[in-house]
């Protein structure tokens, strides 16, 4: 009777417990305010996409590494999911899209010349995100070749104060993320302008089994669909554009 009692409580005790929610394995990028905030875990994308893997079911674990060995090491075994992809590799299943860069053109407005079209850019200084020609149409490629100065940087935090200082013409960067250190490095500066030369970019993830790429498009709608998707913007865009 003991014994029985035993097992009775143990069963209750076992199932008053609640389960462990699953791992979700994500393979994402590094360090890219107002994205990926490595040290806290936290930024637009990687709050997004913890949040869609919570309502799937599961908890999300972030693998970092660079964008350019996000599909390679994915590939290779790696996670259970890649993001920030726009190809739809043989093997693996893409989702809908997640997330949208806006590349955009800054400059100052006491530049002289007047930029109007891509080829205006020749002759001035530019300086542009880490593998910029692969990204943007091929009119780009064509335009910089007749700069007088161009580079393509890793870190682009500093990119705002240099054009401030007159050390660079144009500035080519995501609009979120030129926004964040602007505002960061002159917060009461109005002296910088943008333009628009680019259509958004837009990524997904890819899957390794059909189950789950369709288990993140419903959560996806799900968020999208509510309050949430618009508050994870205004807390890091200060304006709604995904």
């Amino acid at each position: 009777m003991q014994y029985l009692l035993y097992i009775a409580m143990l069963w209750i005790a076992l199932v008053a417990v609640p389960l462990k929610a699953q791992q979700l394995q994500l393979l994402v990028g590094v360090e890219k305010p107002p994205y990926i905030k490595r040290a806290t875990q936290t930024g637009y994308e990687l709050e997004l996409l913890r949040t869609v893997v919570k309502r799937m079911g599961f908890d999300s674990q972030f693998i970092h590494v660079p964008n350019g060995r996000l599909l390679d090491l994915f590939s290779e075994g790696q996670a259970d999911m890649v993001s920030l992809q726009r190809g739809f590799p043989p093997g693996f299943y893409a989702t809908l899209p997640y997330i949208s860069y806006q590349n955009i053109l800054i400059v100052r407005q006491d530049l002289v010349k007047e930029l109007v079209k891509l080829n205006d850019l020749a002759g001035l200084r530019v300086m542009a995100f880490q593998n910029a020609r692969q990204f943007l149409p091929p009119e780009y490629a064509e335009a910089i070749r007749n700069t007088s100065s161009y580079l393509e940087v890793v870190e682009q935090h500093q990119l705002p104060a240099l054009l401030l200082k007159n050390r660079v013409d144009v500035l080519v960067m995501d609009r979120n993320i030129f926004w964040h250190y602007y505002r960061q490095t002159a917060p009461k500066d109005h002296s910088l302008k943008v333009l628009s030369f680019f259509q958004p970019n837009h990524y997904h993830m890819l899957a390794r089994t059909p189950e789950v790429a369709e288990r993140f498009n419903k959560a996806l709608m799900e968020v999208k669909q509510s309050e949430l998707f618009s508050q994870l913007q205004l807390k890091y865009f200060a304006e709604l554009n995904q």
